[in-house]
C-alpha cells in the first residue's frame, strides 16, 4: 500500500498508508485529530537496490549518449582456433 504525505497546520507533516482510490481524501493528524491536506512530495526512489538505481543511470546516459566502443580485438598473441581432421569440431570423435 502506497505511503502518502499528509501536512497538519499545528503539527506538520504525517505519512500514511492508504489504497489508491482514497489517495485524495484528507486525512486526520494523529495527534490532535484535525483536518489535513496532502501534500505533494517527491517519491522515495533511496529505497531501491543500488543495482537497479546504477542500471538506470546507465539507461538514461544512454539514452543521449550511446557508449561507443572503437577498440578491436587483439590478433597477435592468440593460438589458432582448433580444427580437426574431417569436420572442425575437435570434440567430436572421428568416424
Amino acid at each position: 500500500m502506497p505511503l502518502y504525505e499528509y501536512e497538519c497546520p499545528d503539527h506538520g507533516v504525517f505519512e500514511e498508508p492508504r489504497p489508491i482510490a482514497e489517495s485524495g481524501a484528507d486525512s486526520t493528524c494523529p495527534e490532535c485529530l484535525a483536518t489535513a491536506r496532502r501534500i505533494v512530495s517527491a517519491t522515495n526512489l533511496g529505497r531501491l537496490e543500488r543495482s537497479q538505481v546504477k542500471a538506470m543511470d546507465r539507461n538514461e546516459r544512454s539514452r543521449h549518449e550511446p557508449r561507443v566502443v572503437r577498440t578491436e580485438p587483439k590478433k597477435e598473441g592468440r593460438p589458432p582456433p582448433l580444427r580437426a581432421a574431417g569436420g572442425g569440431y575437435p570434440w567430436a570423435i572421428g568416424h
